[in-house]
């Protein structure tokens, strides 16, 4: 079953208010603060390192990062997301460029980015293998690759897409931080390991 044009027609359907949804929007400074505080022990504060904002949605973390001072592209599929991301960075006076993207087949040159960094996106994808391949071909040696963990949901198939479409995807109900390690690290990323941030936690890879 092809699920991913049902998929981004869900996410590009203006009428949903994505930054109510549970998990999506930022509802506390708690949430900006343990990203604040992931992004810099496990990037550091180095000025403009180019880092790209994957699944960046309506731009939570894509305008954080640049707040921190990051030289930050956001990619989404979702044209919608990324209009209402666009007038987000209007209001705050910031600089963030926002181009529509697919997570699994990247039109980046490789090597480009510091490092690839995404917030409750792997949940969504058909084939997160393929993506973090994505992700480690665009990342620059030495660089790294970040992604936080979807905790396991207790109705599975009601989250969102409903059951006919959340089989099909690996981690719709949740993933185990072992079942990322391996896939990163079949992505060809090193040093991979778990951080735990407070209730959030994420895996961490190297570009070797």
């Amino acid at each position: 079953m092809e699920v991913k044009p049902q998929i981004r027609e869900w996410w590009d359907n203006a009428e949903h208010d994505y930054d109510a949804i549970a998990a999506h929007g930022v509802h506390s400074e708690e949430e900006k603060e343990l990203w604040t505080e992931a992004i810099t022990q496990i990037l550091g504060t180095e000025q403009k390192l180019k880092i790209l904002d994957m699944g960046t949605g309506t731009g939570f973390l894509a305008l954080l990062l640049t707040e921190l001072g990051y030289d930050v592209t956001g990619a989404d599929w979702a044209q919608s997301k990324l209009e209402k991301a666009k007038k987000k960075m209007e209001i705050v006076g910031s600089s963030v460029n926002f181009v529509v993207e697919d997570a699994e087949n990247l039109s980046f040159e490789a090597e480009k980015f510091d490092a690839v960094v995404s917030r409750h996106l792997i949940w969504t994808l058909a084939n997160p293998a393929s993506a973090f391949k994505e992700w480690a071909r665009v990342t620059k040696s030495g660089g790294k690759v970040l992604t936080d963990i979807p905790a396991r949901h207790s109705h599975p198939g009601n989250h969102h897409f409903g059951e006919e479409i959340g089989k099909e995807l690996p981690f719709y109900n949740g993933a185990d931080p072992g079942e990322i390690i391996s896939m990163f690290e079949a992505a060809g990323l090193v040093n991979v390991s778990v951080k735990v941030f407070n209730k959030m936690t994420l895996v961490e890879g190297e570009k070797a």
